[in-house]
């Protein structure tokens, strides 16, 4: 597979060179990649215009900065036997970095998150949000280093739509052989209108309730575990119900998960979750190491 990481000129990116190399990805080719930005007037909402040689100094020594980064990521990746190339790119960082991806077909652009919050340096900002919205390519933004003292636990929270399906098929093809155990998590929210429409639907509903809904939901996920098998990862069903976005957050807690899994869209069999929403949520929302699959159309 092959991978786009956005190097930035703050370190954030480090975080993800370490997910990329802990989740031991099938045959990774990774492509370092670096934008160099015209430089920015010193005071915010003023127009200062730079002299010529002040312009050429700051890019300059933006792109002598951005190269050293960039080999000693190379560098990096290969002590690992990852095989790596660079690009250092001109102009908006967004927008070439979502081209290069494009054009090398890339399977999946990671990023890294800075201290203040998801999404804050100009980079790793700018290129997350635009590949939130528009690239094709599935995801990873790291907040937090993978754990080195203890093994990686991963929670994939699934609605068990078709399109969500059809991202855990692509989760299998990037082959990560880097996670220990991994968690397989559904949601439900029921209000009395749902639940009266499953029980008119559904005639187990109505002699068992929401405990017949859990154990069609348990083994839903284990079907779930099952298609995981060449992950060679230990796996395990975990239902719980209230809203997605606590429970998500709760379930992560419980399973003492440093990754979470989900995929960019989707719509359950209640009609009532949305991935879609809930990935975006915890991609700008919350400090969680987060791999976003995006399957083909």
């Amino acid at each position: 597979m092959r991978i786009v990481v956005g190097v930035d000129g703050e370190g954030a990116y480090e975080n993800a060179l370490a997910w990329v190399q802990s989740l031991q990805f099938g045959q990774p080719e990774v492509i370092l990649a670096s934008v160099v930005e015209p430089p920015r007037p010193p005071v915010v909402g003023v127009v200062a215009p730079f002299s010529e040689e002040a312009y050429l100094q700051a890019m300059q020594a933006q792109t002598e900065a951005l190269q050293a980064r960039l080999a000693a990521a190379q560098q990096q990746l290969h002590a690992h036997g990852i095989a790596a190339e660079t690009a250092l790119l001109h102009g908006q960082a967004s927008a070439k970095l979502l081209e290069l991806a494009d054009e090398r077909d890339a399977d999946l652009i990671a990023l890294g998150a800075t201290r203040k919050g998801a999404l804050q340096a100009v980079l790793v900002g700018s290129v997350a949000r635009a590949a939130l919205t528009h690239a094709r390519q599935s995801l990873l933004i790291a907040h937090t280093p993978p754990p080195t003292d203890k093994p990686l636990h991963a929670m994939l929270a699934t609605d068990h739509s078709e399109y969500n399906h059809r991202c855990i098929e692509r989760l299998v093809r990037f082959a990560p052989q880097g996670i220990r155990r991994i968690a397989i998590t559904t949601a439900f929210d029921l209000d009395e209108e749902t639940l009266q429409a499953l029980t008119r639907s559904a005639p187990a509903v109505q002699e068992s309730g929401v405990e017949w809904i859990i154990e069609h939901l348990h083994e839903r996920n284990r079907q779930v575990c099952e298609r995981l098998r060449p992950l060679n990862a230990a796996c395990e069903s975990v239902v719980v119900e209230g809203l997605p976005i606590p429970a998500i957050r709760e379930a992560m807690r419980e399973t003492e998960s440093q990754l979470l899994i989900l995929g960019a869209k989707g719509h359950s069999l209640l009609e009532r979750l949305s991935l879609g929403s809930v990935s975006y949520h915890f991609a700008i929302g919350e400090a969680v190491n987060l791999l976003l699959l995006r399957a083909s159309e």
